[in-house]
């Protein structure tokens, strides 16, 4: 399925940058150009970025109902990776980031600083560096192989949700279409990645297979 994944994923983002050049130098299409912008809401690339993260979501919690009591990770661990996972395709559907944009510029007046992209990174960054703290501290009983795979999904899709995000503000806000648009196809290519990372990296810890008697499909712990 990862095969598949991966291929819709690179699709639409091809999909997206050749809409958009098609939608802006030869002639406009505003329906595929609504339904393939990445950067758009409400949309098919929009669902597909969800989804993936909803993946995530539904694999760590198979990994939670499997886990018994005494297993490192534990059951805890494998919810709170649910629950985040969760929370940030919720995020990706609605877009609850953008809700920040008035307590940064709130922030940004009260710290005398002219923030030279979109208001809601400030606060933003606030809620990234705490998460990623969080990660790093929950991530300390995995074993290697399943931390350094998590961690680094963890930092790509930050670099793209943050750190790209942040520098395509700047570009809106001085004008650079082809630099923004780049820019979004980019960011997006980088939080899809990331889950397609952590979703490779999980499958190697939630196994599915046949049983050997009875042919049967399960789903074990590694």
């Amino acid at each position: 399925m990862l095969p598949i994944a991966a291929g819709i994923t690179a699709a639409l983002v091809a999909a997206d940058l050749a809409i958009r050049g098609f939608h802006h130098y030869v002639e406009p299409v505003p329906a595929l150009r609504w339904a393939f912008n990445v950067g758009a809401e409400a949309n098919l690339a929009t669902w597909w970025n969800s989804t993936l993260l909803l993946s995530v979501a539904g694999t760590a919690l198979v990994a939670a109902v499997l886990s018994g009591r005494d297993a490192r990770p534990g059951r805890r661990s494998w919810l709170a990776l649910a629950a985040a996972a969760a929370w940030l395709s919720i995020d990706e559907t609605v877009q609850v980031h953008e809700r920040l944009a008035g307590p940064g510029r709130a922030w940004a007046r009260e710290l005398g600083l002219a923030l030279p992209t979109y208001a809601w990174v400030l606060p933003g960054a606030a809620l990234a560096l705490t998460g990623t703290l969080c990660a790093v501290l929950w991530a300390r009983r995995l074993p290697p192989d399943l931390r350094r795979g998590l961690l680094g999904a963890l930092a790509a899709y930050l670099t793209g949700a943050l750190v790209v995000e942040s520098f395509n503000g700047w570009a809106r806000r001085q004008g650079a279409d082809v630099v923004y648009a780049v820019g979004t196809s980019v960011e997006e290519a980088l939080e899809m990645g990331a889950c397609l990372l952590a979703l490779a990296v999980l499958a190697r810890f939630v196994l599915l297979g046949r049983d050997a008697h009875t042919g049967r499909v399960v789903v074990r712990l590694r």
